[in-house]
């Protein structure tokens, strides 16, 4: 589930965020500072003292989930001044990189399949034997015995996965305190109304959640974003998206300050623009050509005569309504080599 990997090591990227934060704000200057106002019930915030990222299997971390691996090594880099912890197991020691090898610090060496990928000692590796499984070789070359991980006395271990699992039902069901919040990941829905209100949000517009907190994102059209590019394949929502779009922006500004031109070859934004907002609208080259050139007409009287680089400020130079251009489907629009939006080509650094 590479979605919930990646919202689980976010998650705890967060954390260790908010824990820097903490840790600046109070004055704290060590993870054991932290347990003791822990432990006389101070920083309530957060959630537990200590967080352990659990890796099973390193090695297929790196090769399955590429795009996490420098996240982790920024956790093993920094989390553990700050009680965030990575416990991993995997195959060899070189599943590791090497320049991540150190911020691991301390290591324990189960049975290996080849002695030889020994990163303690080969020979004292060849002596462990399958015959006492959880014999392990620690960093000092000295040999441990860790234990089996059940709770009811029993020593086999054919049944581990679901002893593990009953083990876990029976802690938690014995367990009366705090527990750790899941791992929230992204909606498989998100009604619009769920999205900040134009009294929350009254210029930038939301347009769904982001993955790493889970926060609205907004689009600033009017500011610093400018324009917006919607890739996707087909019935996947790029329609949709361009009509919430309209919506919030209809819900935020009036007919006044806002006008649309429309260039939608398939018809999916029928209706979607109300009619006093309306510039203009196009379901063909030959008409989205002439849209086009019309629109930058208007954009051509806009530019300012001269340029005067101490006028810098939040309201626009010219007067009227701001023009927001929407493109359905722009493939259709430009097959066998038309260009019908090359008109606004020359003013699309001049947006804003």
């Amino acid at each position: 589930d590479h979605e919930r990997a990646a919202r689980t090591v976010a998650e705890v990227r967060t954390m260790l965020g908010q824990r820097e934060e903490l840790f600046r704000a109070h004055g704290i200057d060590s993870i054991d500072q932290l347990r003791h106002l822990r432990a006389q019930g101070k920083l309530p915030q957060l959630g537990s003292t200590d967080i352990v990222l659990l890796v099973d299997g390193f090695g297929a971390l790196r090769d399955e989930f590429a795009e996490l691996d420098d996240a982790v090594a920024d956790l093993l880099k920094r989390g553990g001044g700050y009680g965030i912890h990575v416990v991993a197991g995997m195959l060899r020691w070189n599943d590791v990189r090497i320049a991540t090898q150190s911020m691991f610090g301390t290591r324990v060496e189960l049975r290996l399949n080849d002695p030889a990928d020994s990163s303690i000692d080969r020979k004292l590796s060849e002596t462990l034997s399958p015959d006492t499984p959880g014999r392990v070789l620690t960093d000092g070359k000295l040999f441990a015995q860790v234990a089996l991980p059940r709770i009811d006395n029993r020593p086999g271990t054919g049944d581990l996965a679901s002893v593990l699992e009953r083990s876990a039902r029976t802690i938690r069901a014995g367990w009366h305190g705090d527990v750790a919040a899941p791992v929230r990941v992204l909606p498989t829905r998100l009604p619009a109304a769920k999205l900040p209100s134009p009294t929350a949000e009254p210029r930038a517009i939301p347009i769904g959640v982001d993955q790493d907190a889970l926060a609205p994102a907004l689009l600033n059209l009017f500011g610093s974003d400018q324009h917006l590019l919607i890739l996707g394949d087909n019935e996947c929502g790029k329609t949709n998206l361009l009509k919430l779009i309209v919506r919030q922006l209809v819900d935020r500004y009036g007919d006044e300050e806002l006008v649309f031109g429309v260039f939608d070859p398939r018809r999916g934004l029928r209706g979607a623009v109300p009619e006093p907002y309306r510039g203009g609208s196009a379901h063909n080259a030959k008409l989205a050509a002439a849209l086009a050139t019309g629109i930058a007409t208007e954009l051509e009287k806009r530019l300012p005569e001269t340029a005067d680089p101490d006028a810098v400020g939040a309201e626009p130079s010219f007067t009227g309504p701001r023009i927001v251009i929407l493109v359905d489907d722009y493939d259709i629009l430009t097959t066998a080599g038309q260009q019908p939006l090359a008109p606004f080509l020359p003013y699309i650094s001049s947006a804003q």
